[in-house]
């Protein structure tokens, strides 16, 4: 009895108060919590390099955090290309799922499989190969730039996997197994906490002696859980049910049509997501030089990476309602509810809003125990950690109340439009808002004004702002419903 009226008394809370759908809700957080888990613990991974290079010596701590950032814009800048795979997959697989064919939603994700490996190759061999320009572009420091070169070198091997696994992720997603995803990014993750540990800081079993490899062994232990990972997810679509249903792996399902449907559809969001970090790689270039100026070392550098990585772990949420929508949405579509499409995404929207608004209070709170966790300082004493953290904790805590929220929203609204299949509008968008917005707007209040780091935050945020409105506008006015993939 007490267990029926609590029910009634959190429908009334959503319905009412919240102005929020129970039925809507329920299909999104149903769909949206293991995507939640599996993208958290997936790009924990990264988290967790930042976490135990945080543990070495202050001098190495600081460098090390700086140069793993400026190497997660540049693997994302290449690998988020190749990962944009998932939205063509996720989207013409969601299609052909909801009209019944599941064959056809089979063939999908061979051939984007068959587009991963061979463009991971390519992508892969053009990386190495522009790694060194690259770098001097996105920081300025020499000796950030070695570090990063060499990190950046080790995580390259793992392009591969990032493809590989954004194909079989988007697929499951598409059906609404989102359960697979969670599983195998939890088994990565384990897996790469313990090569991180024993990789980072080195070990001894009798008289052999394996020497610490520092931030090094971070990439190393990333790389091959990532490739782990990616066997995993393998083996288990092969399972007979799944072979029974889809018949995936068939010869016959190669086609170039099928291919190029999928190309078309990512190659934009690719396109984007290569923008949207080379906006981040200018923009952390102007913190370089902020460093440089103001004679600070890499702190500033260090304090953005940690920021960030934050920001990141408390995205992923969005990013994850965002999946759930795209799905959601994309379904709809396919059996022409378009009014059922439109309360799916307005629907996820507000949850990511309260969601976010939720743990960027908690941030708020403990802003300096959060940051000090990502850069400990009792491991030793000479203050450069320290300097760090008060140097991040203002624009930590103006992230935390304005960007936070908004930028949920913005990332929800994205992921709607992708699954609707306007994957092009979005690329000019962010094309225009980083280079005629952002970076502009960055250098104007961190150099222009002096403003420093904090001026770097308050064009991050101006930048959010604009992505939600433009976002928001595209899906209101509703011509994605003309759509056809």
């Amino acid at each position: 009895m007490i267990n029926i009226q609590f029910k009634k008394l959190v429908k009334i809370i959503i319905f009412k108060i919240l102005k929020l759908d129970p039925n809507i809700v329920k299909r999104i957080i149903t769909l949206g919590i293991p995507v939640i888990i599996g993208m958290l613990t997936q790009s924990a991974i990264n988290a967790i390099d930042l976490l135990m290079v945080g543990r070495l010596p202050a001098n190495e701590a600081v460098l090390g955090s700086a140069a793993i950032f400026t190497s997660i814009i540049l693997l994302w800048l290449f690998g988020g290309f190749l990962s944009a795979i998932s939205v063509g997959t996720q989207a013409i697989t969601a299609r052909r799922f909801s009209e019944g064919n599941l064959k056809k939603a089979g063939q999908v994700l061979l051939n984007s499989i068959t587009i991963s490996i061979i463009s991971s190759i390519i992508l892969t061999l053009i990386a190495v190969y522009s790694l060194k320009w690259l770098i001097i572009i996105i920081t300025p420091s020499k000796i950030l730039q070695q570090i990063a070169y060499e990190y950046t070198t080790i995580r390259f091997f793992g392009l591969a996997t990032m493809a590989i696994m954004a194909s079989y992720k988007s697929f499951y997603d598409a059906l609404g197994r989102v359960k697979i995803h969670m599983t195998v990014a939890l088994l990565m993750n384990i897996i790469n906490i313990i090569l991180n540990y024993f990789l980072i800081f080195g070990f001894s079993i009798q008289d052999y002696i394996f020497q610490p490899l520092g931030v090094y062994g971070a990439a190393w232990g990333s790389v091959i859980s990532s490739y782990i990972g990616v066997i995993i997810i393998f083996f288990w679509s092969l399972r007979k049910q799944d072979q029974k249903r889809y018949k995936a792996y068939s010869i016959k399902n190669l086609s170039i049509k099928v291919s190029l449907s999928i190309s078309k559809l990512s190659l934009w969001s690719g396109i984007a997501t290569m923008t949207l970090m080379a906006g981040i790689g200018l923009f952390n270039y102007i913190v370089g030089i902020i460093d440089q100026t103001n004679n600070s070392g890499n702190i500033n550098a260090s304090a953005t990476s940690i920021i960030l990585h934050i920001m990141m772990l408390i995205f992923m949420g969005s990013f994850a309602f965002g999946t759930a929508t795209a799905t959601l949405v994309a379904q709809s579509i396919g059996k022409k509810q378009y009014k059922l499409a439109k309360q799916y995404c307005w629907h996820s929207v507000i949850l990511a809003i309260y969601a976010m608004s939720i743990l960027a209070i908690i941030s708020l709170i403990f802003p300096k125990k959060i940051i000090s966790f990502f850069l400990p300082t009792e491991i030793d004493n000479n203050g450069l950690k320290e300097a760090t953290i008060t140097i991040a904790l203002k624009s930590f805590k103006l992230v935390c109340m304005f960007l936070a929220p908004v930028a949920a929203a913005g990332l929800v609204l994205i992921q709607a439009l992708y699954g609707a299949g306007k994957t092009r509008y979005i690329m000019i968008l962010e094309f225009i808002l980083h280079f005629f917005f952002f970076v502009p707007l960055t250098y104007f209040f961190s150099i222009y004004l002096k403003l420093n780091l904090l001026g770097c935050w308050i064009a991050a945020i101006a930048y959010a702002f604009a992505l939600f409105i433009c976002t928001a506008y595209k899906f209101s006015k509703g011509d994605w419903q003309k759509t056809i993939i």
